[in-house]
C-alpha cells in the first residue's frame, strides 16, 4: 500500500488492509460531526425555517450536497473514499478468490448480485466513476451485454456493451 510520493510504500496483507479500510469506515460513519444523526437538525422540507434562514442566504458557491441537513462540506468525498476503498476489496475478491472459494462453495451469484448492486448504486450516485472501474472493466462490460444493468443506468452508459457481447460469445458467464 502507498500513503503518497513521499512515504514509502507499505505492503500489507489483503486480510490486514480490510480489516484497516474496515475500521476507517466505521469510524466515519460513527462519526456524528460527518453523519449527524440529531433528528431535529434535518431539514428536508422546501419552507423550512432553517432553508430560508440560513440556505436561501448562502450564496450557491458556499452550498454543497447534504448541507440542508447538516452535513459537513467533506461528506461528499469522504462517501466517495468509501466507495473507492469497498470498490478495492469487491476487486481484489473477483481477481484473487472468484473461484477459491466463492465458485468451489457455489456462492459466485451472491457475490455478483451484492457487487453489481453495489456498481449500480456508486455509479449512479457519482461515487464511482469510469477511471475507477478500469480493474472489473470486463466485469461490467460482460454485465451490460447481459442485462444485469439496465440500458438507461450509469453503468450502463460506462460500459463498452460490444465488447462484453464478444464475451459472452465466447462463452465467458460470470
Amino acid at each position: 500500500m502507498s500513503a503518497g510520493r513521499r512515504l514509502e510504500p507499505t505492503e500489507i496483507s489483503a486480510h490486514e488492509y480490510m480489516s484497516l479500510m474496515q475500521r476507517w469506515i466505521s469510524d466515519k460513519i460513527d462519526d456524528v460531526k460527518l453523519f449527524p444523526t440529531d433528528p431535529s437538525t434535518v431539514s428536508f422540507a422546501p419552507n423550512a425555517s432553517y432553508v430560508s434562514a440560513t440556505v436561501l442566504s448562502v450564496p450557491e458557491s458556499e452550498d454543497w450536497v447534504g448541507r440542508r441537513s447538516g452535513f459537513p462540506k467533506e461528506f461528499a468525498s469522504t462517501c466517495r473514499t468509501i466507495f473507492l476503498q469497498m470498490f478495492r476489496v469487491y476487486a481484489h475478491l473477483y481477481w484473487s478468490h472468484l473461484v477459491d472459494p466463492f465458485y468451489h462453495l457455489n456462492l459466485e451469484k451472491q457475490l455478483n448480485s451484492c457487487f453489481s448492486h453495489f456498481i449500480l448504486t456508486a455509479t449512479s450516485l457519482d461515487l464511482l466513476c469510469a477511471e475507477d472501474l478500469k480493474p472489473v472493466q470486463q466485469l461490467v462490460d460482460l454485465w451490460a451485454a447481459n442485462g444485469t444493468f439496465p440500458p438507461g443506468s450509469k453503468a450502463y452508459s460506462l460500459a463498452h456493451v460490444q465488447s462484453g457481447e464478444q464475451l459472452m460469445q465466447c462463452g465467458l458467464e460470470v
